[in-house]
């Protein structure tokens, strides 16, 4: 009987070890992605040039914070996954994931096991929606939805025809949520701060492409379907992807995303590509 209690409490010694390191562990993962999300350099976020990534190895582990003791246990992405990159933090970057039912996963992963991404060239198609079907593709370059408006160098390339402020307004933050239009030949943007703290940015940092528009040729999207394409291009293009259509208008949706085809006589008129405005 002696030697049964003195295994018992040996046995809870240990679980109260463990528990002890694992509340340690979890107060440093605190501390460190505290540390990373405030992190600036030259008094802003470090973002990445590129907002669109493609996991590079067979698996991508996500961590709650910047370092290995801050693994996130059964959270991960696969080869040819695509991801947003908003921050990068050493050996790290803060990404998030939208999966096929159109949920958010965001988190930290290696930089060393992701790269950058570009529509460019590339044939593949995914069965399902994802983000890069957000994405305008032109002759020599592309602009995509979330993505960084003032790293964008296909629009820095495009004469700006006009732009204007549209305004602000309050956020759950106590700050702003702001937007701005540009109009270019055949495209035109919104880009705004919307969502600035989910992706661990200072209200002023960087601004996302918050809306797309096409009315000409000149772009189409990355399954290739452009203004002047029949129904049933758009249809064939996207075939098996849920879609909701009414009388002049057929649009897909993953999670705060849209993808709308405006439709006049049986032709596309427009192409338009939309973030959900939300409050933070």
């Amino acid at each position: 009987m002696k030697s049964r209690n003195i295994a018992l409490m040996i046995l809870l010694s240990f679980f109260a070890l463990m528990s002890n390191i694992v509340l340690a562990e979890n107060n440093e993962c605190l501390l460190i992605g505290s540390a990373a999300k405030n992190s600036t350099i030259n008094g802003q976020s470090n973002i990445p040039l590129n907002s669109y990534v493609v996991a590079n190895m067979n698996k991508v582990l996500f961590y709650s914070a910047p370092n290995e003791l801050c693994k996130k246990d059964g959270v991960f992405v696969i080869l040819g996954d695509y991801l947003y990159a908003y921050k990068i933090y050493k050996d790290f970057t803060y990404v998030n994931y939208i999966t096929v039912k159109g949920d958010s996963i965001s988190g930290w992963v290696k930089s060393a096991e992701i790269k950058n991404y570009s529509p460019l060239g590339n044939k593949s198609k995914k069965e399902n929606l994802n983000i890069s079907d957000f994405i305008a593709i032109g002759k020599d370059g592309w602009v995509g939805l979330g993505g960084s408006f003032s790293n964008n160098i296909t629009l820095s390339k495009e004469k700006e025809i006009s732009s204007e402020y549209i305004g602000d307004f309050p956020n759950n933050s106590e700050g702003l949520n702001k937007f701005y239009s540009h109009s270019y030949t055949g495209i035109a943007v919104i880009s705004s701060n919307v969502g600035y703290l989910k992706r661990l940015w200072n209200m002023d940092d960087d601004y996302v492409i918050s809306t797309i528009s096409l009315s000409s040729l000149k772009y189409m999207t990355s399954r290739g379907v452009k203004v002047g394409d029949s129904v049933k291009d758009v249809l064939k293009e996207y075939g098996g992807i849920k879609n909701t259509t009414t009388n002049g208008n057929i649009r897909y949706n993953l999670g705060e995303m849209s993808l709308s085809f405006d439709i006049d006589q049986g032709k596309v008129s427009t192409i338009e590509m939309s973030l959900t405005t939300t409050q933070e």
